[in-house]
């Protein structure tokens, strides 16, 4: 007898995509969402101050034209953590299935 018998590889197969596009999503979602650039770019100012040795100022205010371009990109972003987050629960719950299910 095997170790680990696999009942259903294809959903374990399957499961394992969906864990990777899960992961890959959430990844995105965190590098384009408004709420990590704001923060990025103030512990940038902080960073260059401290290494001048001087009081951190403001970091510079995006133009109005690029603020549409945050808001689309920033909503897209939160969708698209949710769909990783589905995608990566789906996933485990096919590789357990697949592995578990006779």
């Amino acid at each position: 007898m095997a170790l680990l018998s696999l009942n259903h590889p294809g959903w374990v197969a399957i499961g394992l995509v969906l864990i990777g596009i899960g992961v890959w999503l959430i990844r995105w979602a965190n590098r384009n969402n408004m709420a990590g650039q704001i923060a990025g770019a103030t512990a940038e100012a902080a960073a260059k101050a401290l290494h001048r040795g001087t009081h951190p100022d403001a970091p510079a205010q995006p133009k109005t034209k690029k603020i549409a371009g945050y808001g689309w990109r920033n909503a897209m972003s939160q969708l698209f953590g949710v769909i990783g987050f589905i995608a990566t629960v789906v996933g485990l719950m096919l590789v357990i299935l697949g592995l578990f299910y006779a």
